[in-house]
């Protein structure tokens, strides 16, 4: 009985670890100045569609910087896929940096090699924005 009773309470924990996992992972935008707005123009290295939050890589004036974007479903609202960015690529983006000035931080807008301005505001609705004539 007793065995009976430390696996099912160990069943119970290693269950409780596998449904809390998923809900610490994701964070606030605490670690990002959103009172900072930086514009940089680089080289896209790589661009990672993945959930909970797509990730961009790129490089600007040599150094190589990592930038948190929506989730795809978020981006695909404002017209992004996971192949509107290819290593090479020249993009500008506004970004929030990272409070601990490591060269990275929470992305705006990015401006596409083909001059299509993306928009991502926090707590709103990505947007495209009209492009002009």
């Amino acid at each position: 009985m007793f065995k009976k009773l430390i696996a099912a309470a160990a069943a119970l924990a290693l269950g409780g670890a596998i449904v809390a996992g998923p809900a610490s992972a994701h964070h606030s935008y605490a670690m990002f100045d959103s009172a900072t707005t930086m514009t940089l123009a680089g080289t896209v290295v790589s661009w990672d569609w993945t959930n909970p939050h797509s990730f961009l890589q790129f490089m600007a004036d040599g150094q190589h910087w990592d930038l948190e974007a929506a989730s795809p479903s978020m981006l695909s609202r404002a017209g992004m896929t996971r192949n509107s960015l290819k290593p090479g690529d020249k993009v500008t983006v506004k970004l929030h940096p990272r409070r601990d000035k490591a060269l990275g931080g929470s992305l705006q807008s990015v401006v596409l090699a083909d001059g299509k301005t993306l928009v991502f505001e926090a707590g709103r609705q990505p947007q495209p924005q009209p492009q002009p004539q």
